[in-house]
């Protein structure tokens, strides 16, 4: 069953315990200390100024009310019985979301790529890879089963289902570069020593859609849920519209970036906006208007999704996919590119994740030599059951990667 959980528990706390197994799984989220860690991670680089900037706290909380609302309305506006019948309930698109950014470690994106070149040779590293393994592994509450959630919540944070070794990536690069992210971006799979638990989450699939479910397709994205389709387009709008908010307050993006004529052909197709009403709306001096703007944005691509269906899946989380007409699409593919561009790309942004990356770097460096006085209590535990090569590696990046930006 797709409510199953990997101990294999109920776990109910008694017979007045009426909560349903997807709100028992928010619960134990919400009180995790990973969850907790993530309003000291920053959002986006660059835009870490006063307490105005988004956290990544902040932002998967934003991308869980999306995720809701997105299910929300397809619900009201799918005919389909049986599309309705398999949408996501409340509770478990907002625990997908919430937990869709958990596995990033310290300093971003340039962490995550100075993990994965120490890690090259060891397995990797990788956030969405790690943030199942934080839930299935790392997490305390319910050892040695992480935060014990079901079998429906870890598919729909199963965002690139193919494992690391299915890639045949060179793993003998020399260890040079360390902070080129473009070098060292992580591919996007599980790690291999997680694939049992991969297993058991697709056990409850046909043998043909589970393969067809991991089949490695090249230049094309992986295969994902119909949850996990919902939390994409949800993190995205946020990324697109909440980050944005952020990079004009703070003064990081200027009109400009809204006057090409790319963006005046975008907003022809789209009658609910007009160029000059949503640049004044969003660069107004009236934090009131400028919110109205934020939130009509918000609204116009929630009410853009339509469901899709994959021929070549039987399995209904499969076979179903949220997506966002072409018009919404353009539009939202628009500002993502201009947050990056202007943001994240920016000399001050890279200026700073070069220095969070040389930290975590010397920072790996000193732990592997001296684990015993360096690493944390819970760490140190996991020392006791190294057996093979690559183990202390990985205990050492597990636990930087739970760092915040200012414990590391």
């Amino acid at each position: 069953m797709w409510t199953d959980r990997l101990s294999g528990l109920n776990r109910q706390r008694g017979l007045n315990d009426f909560r349903e197994p997807y709100e028992r799984d928010r619960t134990r989220v919400i009180h995790s200390a990973a969850f907790r860690r993530l309003q000291q991670k920053t959002q986006i680089y660059g835009a870490h100024v006063g307490h105005f900037h988004r956290t990544r706290m902040t932002h998967s909380l934003e991308v869980a009310s999306i995720g809701m609302s997105l299910a929300r309305h397809l619900h009201h506006i799918i005919e389909s019985p049986h599309i309705r019948e398999n949408l996501p309930k409340d509770d478990l698109i907002y625990v997908i979301c919430l937990l869709h950014d958990m596995g990033h470690p310290p300093f971003g994106h340039g962490g995550e790529a100075a993990l994965n070149a120490l890690m090259c040779q060891h397995g990797g590293f990788e956030s969405n890879a790690q943030t199942l393994r934080l839930v299935t592994q790392l997490e305390t509450a319910y050892a040695p089963f992480g935060l014990d959630l079901t079998r429906r919540t870890l598919l729909g944070i199963l965002k690139y289902p193919i494992s690391r070794g299915s890639l045949h990536l060179d793993t003998h690069t020399p260890l040079i570069n360390k902070t080129d992210r473009a070098l060292w971006d992580p591919r996007k799979a599980y790690y291999d020593q997680d694939s049992h638990i991969v297993s058991w989450i697709l056990e409850e699939l046909c043998q043909e859609d589970a393969d067809e479910f991991q089949k490695i397709m090249p230049n094309k994205k992986t295969h994902h849920s119909f949850d996990c389709s919902i939390m994409d387009i949800a993190d995205d709008i946020a990324y697109a519209v909440h980050d944005l908010e952020d990079a004009i307050h703070l003064r990081l993006i200027s009109r400009n970036c809204f006057e090409s004529q790319e963006f005046i052909d975008i907003l022809k197709d789209i009658p609910e906006f007009k160029v000059d009403d949503l640049v004044q709306g969003l660069f107004s001096f009236d934090s009131a208007i400028k919110k109205q703007m934020i939130g009509a944005l918000v609204h116009y691509f929630i009410t853009s999704v339509v469901v899709d269906e994959l021929k070549e899946f039987q399995a209904p989380l499969l076979k179903y996919q949220a997506c966002l007409n072409d018009k919404a699409h353009r539009l939202l593919k628009f500002l993502i590119r201009e947050v990056f561009n202007q943001v994240i790309g920016s000399p001050p942004a890279r200026a700073q994740e070069f220095g969070g990356q040389n930290v975590l770097i010397n920072l790996y460096h000193a732990i592997y030599a001296n684990p015993q006085r360096l690493l944390d209590t819970q760490s140190r535990t996991r020392l006791l059951s190294i057996q093979k090569p690559g183990d202390l590696e990985r205990i050492v990046c597990d636990c930087i990667a739970n760092l915040t930006d200012d414990s590391a």
